[in-house]
């Protein structure tokens, strides 16, 4: 009789155990949904000076209390303008390469991120994270650039999918109901000066990138 109360004390006490580990488990991912402006430096225009929007989701897991992973997607847009913009080709003629450019663009990505405060209701991280970007920059009519080779040297070509390395700092902070509300600046450095369609021509050495801020929520879910 001893030995039957004995088992079933250690299986009620095991499924405790068993319910509170998987009540954490649950706590251990989030969803997050993101929205804010983003902003383009290139050859066009003035750093940073023209904004469009960018939504952002993805699905947090939160394994360790210090480093944790991150699937993220992104869609926005980018935009620039210079209407006076022109250049010098190799035979010293002047060129007239776009003026203009909106590039709507897709990135999936992979980050890790390193909590450096780690508190019940505050978290501040920064971010690192690699994965793909894809964009299509197209003039004021609304013509894909990629497919104009008068905007650029004889033989510049490039590819619209490309790698990117996001960059990113945040804060968030947790409500009663254990959602969590933050914000979360940084760049997308996209791997590519192409981004307006300029390369050669352009008149900024080194990659077109895009810094993004962003208003988030996040939410715990149970699978």
């Amino acid at each position: 009789m001893k030995f039957l109360l004995f088992l079933f004390f250690s299986s009620s006490l095991l499924n405790s155990n068993l319910q509170a580990q998987d009540s954490l488990a649950k706590k251990k991912r989030e969803v997050h949904l993101g929205i804010g402006p983003a902003y383009y430096n290139g050859d066009l225009g003035k750093p940073y000076s023209s904004g469009s929007l960018l939504f952002n989701f993805g699905l947090k897991l939160n394994k360790d209390k210090k480093l944790n992973g991150n699937f993220k997607v992104s869609i926005g847009s980018v935009t620039g303008q210079e209407l006076d913009y022109s250049t010098i080709d190799n035979s010293g003629a002047i060129a007239t390469p776009n003026r203009f450019f909106r590039s709507n663009f897709f990135g999936l990505n992979y980050e890790v991120q390193y909590n450096f405060v780690f508190k019940e209701k505050l978290n501040v991280y920064v971010s690192q994270g690699i994965g793909l970007f894809r964009f299509n920059p197209k003039d004021e009519n609304g013509d894909s650039l990629i497919d104009q080779p008068n905007t650029r040297p004889v033989g510049e070509t490039y590819r619209n999918m490309i790698i990117q390395l996001p960059t990113q700092l945040g804060v968030k902070y947790y409500l009663p109901n254990e959602f969590a509300v933050g914000i979360q600046v940084g760049f997308i450095n996209p791997i590519t000066d192409h981004l307006d369609n300029l390369s050669i021509w352009g008149k900024k050495n080194g990659n077109d990138n895009i810094l993004s801020i962003q208003f988030q929520i996040h939410a715990p879910i149970s699978f």
